[in-house]
């Protein structure tokens, strides 16, 4: 029973679509990525901390709807990704 409730528990920590879009954003950071955003931290970061804090669906909204900000109009600043305090985490 208690391998049961841990699979469980890793597979709604770990939602294969949530970390295949964690890993492309880290591909792109590590092989793509010109550094060179205006927000602190980056777009791709802001969306990497997203989907990580509130999910894939609101990670993606959020960080498409960042990068839409992020244009030479913009001020640019200090914009940290939301987290979602309520959430309970899995403590193993």
């Amino acid at each position: 029973m208690n391998k049961l409730v841990r699979a469980i528990k890793r597979f709604i920590s770990n939602n294969p679509l949530k970390v295949i879009t964690m890993h492309l954003i880290v591909l792109y950071q590590k092989r793509l990525s010109r550094h060179t955003c205006l927000y602190t931290p980056t777009c791709s970061e802001y969306t990497l901390r997203s989907i990580n804090n509130l999910g894939f669906f609101a990670g993606v909204i959020l960080g498409l709807w960042r990068i839409l900000r992020c244009n030479p109009l913009s001020r640019g600043g200090y914009d940290p990704a939301l987290e979602n305090h309520f959430k309970v985490k899995w403590v193993y």
